[in-house]
């Protein structure tokens, strides 16, 4: 199982740095770190347009919404290469029910 996070431009990769934390990307963060514990088979993996534009477009319905609505779609979450959200990060509740969906 592979969870894809395609971020906005950000500080570092993780967001999480600088003198003002957003608590939305603690909060991602900490739900990453529990989706691989609880699932020895999740892959995990985070892009940023800024330093890793060619993996939006790997996947062609990522890089159809950014290039339709612009960067302002972004974060873009995806289970397996299938965007389940658009405009926000993905909750725990939401990755996992696609991952039972699977």
């Amino acid at each position: 199982m592979k969870i894809e996070i395609y971020d906005p431009p950000m500080c570092c990769s993780t967001g999480i740095c600088g003198p003002s934390v957003d608590e939305t990307l603690v909060k991602l963060q900490e739900n990453l770190e529990t989706l691989k514990k609880k699932y020895s088979d999740a892959v995990v993996e985070r892009y940023m347009v800024t330093q890793q534009p060619l993996k939006f477009r790997e996947n062609e319905e990522v890089y159809k919404l950014v290039k339709e609505k612009g960067r302002e779609i972004l974060p873009i979450t995806t289970v397996n290469g299938r965007v389940i959200k658009v405009n926000g990060y993905a909750t725990l509740e939401e990755m996992e029910k696609e991952i039972g969906a699977e």
